[in-house]
């Protein structure tokens, strides 16, 4: 089942005037894989747009419940305040008296679907081994950093955008390099959408007779895979 058809999920790459974006790797539990970082723990992938959209979306309609509880003074005293924190400050201060009294709403369906989105990436950046880094699966394929970009670039490996760089998922890596025909599966994808890529080599699809594509491809069955991938995303493709 297609479950991010029609969904706009991923961030385009940045043009050559922006500042270089540096590559991340976590494992299956989302702890960094190299070496080195077992030592210096990296940073957490910046917010998606979706997950800061989700939040603004919720947080709003919060302070809304909030503004039409709170008494007219206060409300033109925080309307008044001098910067947009002290508005926000003052709300949430006021939240503290009155919040056992705010019911909250059931989401919107855009919010949900913004929520599910979100929690299917996460959920993708664990799965089959986690994800690698450029440098680790430059030096896996024998290449440079650099040239696995452009790989990249020409769609000749998975790759996902996770805000503050790309990372590759370790499903794709053989004994000596991609796993075979890989290269193949991608050159049928008439999606563009990285992160929908990634979702059909994980997800049981109907012109498998339900398996995995990734189970399929490691058995050496990539005819077959091609050709679900090739349909993959047409109208009332599962």
């Amino acid at each position: 089942m297609n479950i991010l058809k029609g969904s706009h999920l991923m961030t385009p790459p940045a043009s050559a005037g922006t500042q270089r974006r540096r590559s991340r790797a976590t494992n299956f539990t989302g702890e960094p894989t190299s070496a080195a970082s077992t030592r210096v723990r990296r940073p957490e992938p910046g917010s998606s747009e979706d997950l800061v959209a989700a939040f603004v979306l919720r947080s709003g309609r919060a302070l809304a419940r909030i503004a039409e509880r709170m008494p007219r003074d206060r409300l033109l005293a925080a309307v008044g305040a001098s910067t947009d924190t002290d508005v926000l400050f003052s709300s949430l201060h006021e939240a503290a008296a009155i919040g056992a009294e705010i019911l909250p709403d059931r989401p919107d369906p855009l919010t949900e679907a913004l929520l599910r989105g979100s929690e299917m990436k996460r959920e993708m950046l664990k799965a089959e081994g986690g994800v690698l880094s450029a440098q680790q699966l430059a030096e896996h394929l024998g290449i440079t950093p650099q040239g696995l970009g452009r790989k990249r670039e020409r769609s000749q490996v998975f790759w996902l955008d996770v805000g503050d760089g790309y990372v590759y998922p370790a499903f794709q890596i053989g004994k000596n390099g991609l796993l075979r025909g890989i290269r193949d599966v991608l050159d049928a994808f008439t999606v563009e959408d990285a992160w929908m890529r990634v979702n059909f080599m994980l997800t049981g699809d109907a012109r498998l007779e339900g398996q995995r594509p990734i189970d399929l491809l490691r058995k050496g069955q990539t005819d077959e895979v091609v050709r679900a991938a090739a349909a993959y995303g047409e109208h009332g493709a599962a």
